[in-house]
């Protein structure tokens, strides 16, 4: 259950920030933001309630996504921490944030990955019924990321 929620969090923040920093701040867009973007949505959209269902390959997905994700984390650290940066602090808090769960998310699915165990097994905690109802949130999510894609 936790792993769920580590990749939801970790793919809805990237998600958010990177749009937010489009919408609000005008930055404009590029090749690392938008592979960080869809590995972001990935990540929550799809990573996260297949970890419910099957472990290995949920965390295997979410372990691309993540390394999809350290790119774009970089660029924009070499941007907001050089010395002549006038980023707000609030802007770094941000960032070293959104790195912190990347990082955690990276090693977390790693460590699962690379771990022994049956690629068959998935989280155990929930019950069936609640898997499907955490299935939903993400599902729907990408849904409505798809359908307006092409807007943003």
């Amino acid at each position: 259950m936790t792993r769920y929620l580590l990749y939801f969090l970790t793919g809805v923040a990237t998600a958010t920030v990177i749009l937010f920093f489009r919408g609000y701040v005008l930055v404009p867009q590029n090749v690392y933001s938008d592979v960080a973007l869809r590995a972001g949505m990935v990540l929550f959209g799809l990573a996260s309630w297949l970890t419910l269902f099957r472990i290995k390959p949920g965390a295997l997905l979410a372990l691309l996504c993540s390394l999809a994700l350290v790119p774009w984390l970089a660029r924009i650290g070499l941007r907001i921490w050089e010395a002549g940066s006038d980023a707000p602090q609030v802007v770094q808090i941000i960032h070293v944030a959104v790195s912190a769960l990347a990082l955690f998310s990276l090693i977390v699915s790693a460590r699962y990955t690379f771990s022994r165990g049956s690629w068959r097994s998935g989280t155990a905690a929930p019950g069936f019924i609640l898997k499907l109802l955490l299935m939903v949130i993400p599902v729907a999510v990408a849904v409505s990321w798809l359908l307006v894609m092409n807007k943003v």
